[in-house]
Parts: C-alpha cells; sequence; structure tokens
C-alpha cells in the first residue's frame, strides 16, 4: 500500500493495540498457568520448544500461552523482524490467500490482519484489495508479536534434534557459541522448506558456475540484473513473482519456460478451504490422502493475477510452453540453453522449481529421519502411481506427532510434532505452511500438546488437589473469633 504511515494511522494502530488487550482480557478464563513444572539437573525445562517463530510459531506461541502453556522457547534463526519468507526471498505483490483467511487471531478480533489493515489504512482501502499485499502482512505480524509478546529468541540456529522417553534436547548455534535447549515437547514450525531444501535440478548445478544462477528462495541482488538476459526455468506463481522483479529492476530481457504444454491457471488449493476439508482431511483414508496428493502434485500453482500481468505488461518477456531444457551450459561468456523447439542464450538463469521434501537433506533432522515411520513403510501405492518422492514424507498420526518406525523402538520421537511442510501427505493436501491451515490446525495441536502434557501430570492430579490451602472465601474477624479461627 502506498498510505503515508502518519501519527494518525500510529494513534488507531495504538488504540487497536489496547483494544486487542482489552479482548484478551475479557476471553482470559481459564488461561493461568497449570502445568507442572519438570527439573533436570536442578534446572525447568521448557515444556515446549517451538523451532521457527514465523506466523506459524508465532501463532502457536501466543495459543499454548492462552492455553496456560507459558513455559515455551521459541527459536528463530533469522534476526528480529524478519522472521519467515516475507521479507528476505519473496517477491509477490499480496499473499496467495484471500483477504479473508483468519485463524492466527486465536478469536480475538482485534488482533486479525482486517482490524490491522483497517487501522493502519482505513476501510475503503481494505475494501478495495482482494489480497493482503506482502509487505503489510509482514508489517501486521510485527506489530501482533509486540501485542501478544510470545518470547522469540533470534538469531539462532537448532543444529542437532536429539530425543529420549523424557524429552527432546535441542543442540544450537547463536554467534558462533553452541548451545542446548531442553524440552519436553518440540514443534517443528519451520515452513515449507523445514523438511527438505529447495531444490536447483542437478543438470544446472553441473554445467554452470554457481554464480551464474539461482534458486528462486535465494536472496537476489535483482541490481545485478540490470541489463542482463534471464532465463526462468518454471511457470509457477515464483516463477512469475521472480519475472516480475527482475523486469522491474532493468533485466535486458526475461524468458521463461514451461514442460507442459498449457499453463495451469486454476488454483485448485481454494476449493480446500471449507470446514470440512480443513476441519478434518487427516481423518481421511490414506487412499485418499494418496490420490489427493497426486492430483495436487500433479499441478502447478497458477500465478498470482497481479504478477502474472505486471509481467505481460513488458515488452521484453516472453513465456514459451511446451519447452523443457535439453541441455544447458557455457558457450564463452554465454549460457546456451536448448528445448525441443530453439536454442537461447542468456546472462543468468534462475530456477523456480520448488522444494524436494526429504529429512535426509536437513542435518539437524537426522535423528528423526533415522527413526521415524514413513509413508512407505505403511502405504502401498497403486502400481499405475509409484511416487517414490511422496513416500518419503513421515507417515504423521492424526496430531503431527512423528511416530516410531519400528512400534517400541525410538522412545520420545512422538514428542516432536511436524507443523510444516513434513505434514503435507498425512494432513490430507494442506500442509502447515499454508496460511488457510491455521484456523483449523492450530486449535488440533494445541488439543494434542496441552493433552500429552496434562496426561504426563495424572498422578500427581490428586495430591495436588489435597494440598492445604488458605479458604476460598473472606471470613471477618467476629467470625473468626467465633469459631475459634486464627487470624491470617
Amino acid at each position: 500500500m502506498t498510505a503515508i504511515f502518519d501519527s494518525a494511522a500510529e494513534a488507531r494502530l495504538a488504540a487497536l493495540a489496547e483494544r486487542a488487550r482489552d479482548e484478551l482480557a475479557a476471553t482470559a478464563f481459564a488461561t493461568k498457568p497449570w502445568v507442572t513444572p519438570r527439573y533436570e539437573n536442578s534446572e525447568r525445562i521448557a515444556d515446549v520448544a517451538i523451532i521457527g517463530g514465523g506466523q506459524s510459531g508465532l501463532f502457536l506461541g501466543h495459543a499454548l500461552a492462552r492455553a496456560g502453556v507459558d513455559n515455551i522457547a521459541v527459536l528463530d534463526r533469522s534476526p528480529q523482524g524478519y522472521e519467515g519468507v516475507w521479507e528476505t526471498y519473496a517477491r509477490m505483490h499480496e499473499i496467495r490467500s484471500p483477504k479473508e483467511v483468519s485463524g492466527g487471531e486465536g478469536a480475538i478480533p482485534s488482533l486479525s490482519v482486517r482490524s490491522w489493515f483497517i487501522a493502519r489504512h482505513g476501510r475503503a482501502a481494505w475494501d478495495a484489495i482482494e489480497r493482503v499485499p506482502r509487505t503489510d502482512w509482514m508489517a501486521w505480524l510485527r506489530w501482533y508479536r509486540s501485542v501478544v509478546d510470545v518470547p522469540i529468541e533470534n538469531d539462532i540456529a537448532v543444529t542437532d534434534i536429539d530425543f529420549d522417553a523424557d524429552g527432546v534436547t535441542l543442540e544450537t548455534r547463536k554467534a558462533g557459541a553452541v548451545g542446548k535447549v531442553r524440552a519436553r515437547l518440540v514443534v517443528l514450525a519451520t515452513g515449507m522448506d523445514g523438511g527438505g531444501r529447495w531444490t536447483v535440478p542437478s543438470f544446472i548445478e553441473n554445467a554452470l558456475p554457481p554464480a551464474r544462477y539461482n534458486h528462486t528462495s535465494d536472496i537476489i541482488d535483482v541490481k545485478a540484473l540490470v541489463g542482463k538476459r534471464i532465463g526462468i526455468l518454471g511457470a509457477g506463481a515464483a516463477a512469475f513473482d521472480m519475472a516480475v522483479a527482475a523486469l522491474v529492476a532493468g533485466a535486458a530481457s526475461v524468458d521463461m519456460f514451461m514442460r507442459r504444454p498449457r499453463l495451469p491457471l486454476v488454483d485448485l488449493v481454494r476449493d480446500f478451504e471449507t470446514a470440512g476439508h480443513l476441519g478434518h482431511a487427516h481423518e481421511l483414508s490414506d487412499e485418499t490422502k494418496w490420490a489427493l496428493s497426486s492430483l495436487l502434485g500433479g499441478l502447478s500453482q497458477s500465478p498470482a493475477e497481479h504478477h502474472f500481468n505486471k509481467a505481460w505488461s513488458f515488452d521484453n518477456f516472453r513465456m514459451h510452453l511446451g519447452s523443457p531444457w535439453e541441455t544447458i551450459g557455457m558457450d564463452g561468456d554465454a549460457i546456451t540453453v536448448t528445448t525441443p523447439k530453439a536454442t537461447f542464450r542468456f546472462d543468468h538463469v534462475v530456477a523456480a522449481t520448488g522444494v524436494t521434501v526429504d529429512m535426509a537433506l536437513r542435518p539437524e533432522l537426522r535423528r528423526i529421519a533415522a527413526h521415524a515411520a514413513l509413508w512407505r513403510d505403511r502405504f502401498v501405492p497403486p502400481a499405475d502411481d509409484p511416487a517414490p518422492g511422496r513416500l518419503g514424507f513421515p507417515y504423521l498420526n492424526r496430531s503431527y506427532q512423528f511416530q516410531p518406525r519400528i512400534p517400541g523402538e525410538a522412545p520420545g520421537i512422538e514428542r516432536i510434532f511436524a507443523f510444516n511442510a513434513l505434514g503435507a501427505m498425512s494432513m490430507g493436501g494442506i500442509s502447515q505452511v499454508s496460511i488457510s491451515s491455521h484456523k483449523f490446525g492450530l486449535p488440533r495441536l494445541v488439543r494434542a500438546i496441552t493433552g500429552l502434557l496434562f496426561r504426563e501430570q495424572e498422578a500427581g492430579i490428586l495430591s495436588s488437589l489435597a494440598r492445604e490451602r488458605p479458604p476460598s472465601i473472606r471470613i471477618e474477624s467476629r467470625i473468626r473469633a467465633a469459631l475459634g479461627m486464627a487470624e491470617d
């Protein structure tokens, strides 16, 4: 948005924050802490550690606090205010989800992006948009954090995750120093690449110097693309975001290539945004979950309308359908790309080729990868749809928990929850990186966590209730005297 952030807008946001805190106070019943502290080596350990302080980790941290679980640790590798993708490598003009999406505000209307946006830009501006601009979404998340005060520790990376029957140990690195965080439960809230990595095809990596190619997930200095001929492999949403960034920066030309003969123009994800699917897809049979993943895996995400049209507004933008890259190499200082239709010369290429989900690609997940049940361990796919990549997803239970590959072994692995892209197969089509999943996924995850914590302190419930405590009513001195009671 182009509205000026003036003192009036600042005052409206301050008033909104105060209203949100008032709504939090008005709905504070049964939010007091209740978890019995657990100590190891005389130190209290965290009840829950959340890896990732982006939107999922932020919302979850707040939701747990509202459920009376206040002893949490939220760890994020990015600097404060730059958690997640929105102001790092994301380039879209607006988020993909419709502006009505909700869930992160946790039933507190004044915490919603709608309330923030109207306070910031005005009701007319809200009515005029279909989706929230990307930078506004991040600004809302920063404001949200300031209001709910989730304790996020920034600039800290988790380098190893070990588990046992009693808890989970995280090895961390911050400013070169190695540390340790011990927790009873751990949640992976690490987004799209938290279970693998963004992947540049090997035929590009093997053919070109590293300085001559990127993945769309890289943080790219677009000023370096000025006057350059750019080739983009892929034609999904991220490809168009990259194309527009390069064209606006002043690239000499941008050529986009896709293998399929037709451009995907339908965003099927919107069909999943119902209370039925979002609330119950995790309950579907494995056969239906597999079929859904096959359907979604065979479709590319349609480009966002804004960047699709903006790319085509440049005369130096070209798109090539039915044009997979057959060969690529260097010819002098130029990159040559051959397709079934022609040969092209570029100065730089960008792979818009998505993410590979494979826990073995994440060093910190190696212990989980060695013992967690995968889909290949529990499901036999149809003969005409083997899809080995999808068989490598973890086979989670309905509460996002990892399960041991061999029942009875790997005690403690169920103390780790995958609230990221690793859950896509087991949750029935939409993983927790989707903003639209939060409305139903967050409460389910919170119930699973609080249920596990509560059951673990079952043995102490009766003794806790039997302890001596002061009277629940106030008694005047004369009545105390009449009853023979001592003064407080």
